[in-house]
């Protein structure tokens, strides 16, 4: 979760009512997030946008706001150390999310471009192929 301080607040004038903007934000926890780039397309015209996302459902629900005027140009996770293996954080380009069913919620898989697969949990990739659906593609955007 994105922490926001009422100092980093910056003003950002009546154009953009109800909108707060902020010189930064704090990353409460080591979990892996979404960058996104994407653009939100209405009657005034088209707004290109970054959005930085949390959680797995969120990133499932903008995909699926394409009604709304919103489509995702690129997805790519930003993924701590110890879920990447280089004790650093990185970003690289997601292809696909998908899902299993375990004793305390859904286990994820991050599919990247590079071939790579990341788990949320160390305990998951154990599991059979068979036991993981899609829940995201990066491809069903474009």
């Amino acid at each position: 979760m994105f922490l926001t301080l009422d100092h980093a607040e910056v003003p950002v004038g009546s154009l953009l009512r109800g909108a707060h903007t902020w010189r930064y934000v704090e990353y409460l926890a080591s979990l892996p997030y979404f960058h996104v780039s994407a653009v939100d397309q209405d009657d005034e015209g088209i707004r290109p946008t970054t959005l930085l996302i949390y959680t797995v459902q969120d990133l499932v629900d903008l995909a699926a706001a394409k009604a709304n005027g919103w489509k995702i140009e690129q997805v790519q996770l930003v993924s701590p150390g110890r879920m990447n293996g280089t004790g650093e954080w990185r970003m690289e380009e997601l292809r696909a999310v998908e899902g299993t069913q375990v004793a305390r919620g859904t286990s994820y898989a991050y599919v990247l471009k590079s071939g790579a697969t990341y788990f949320d949990h160390e305990s998951s990739k154990s599991l059979p192929p068979q036991r993981w659906r899609l829940t995201f593609s990066a491809d069903a955007g474009n």
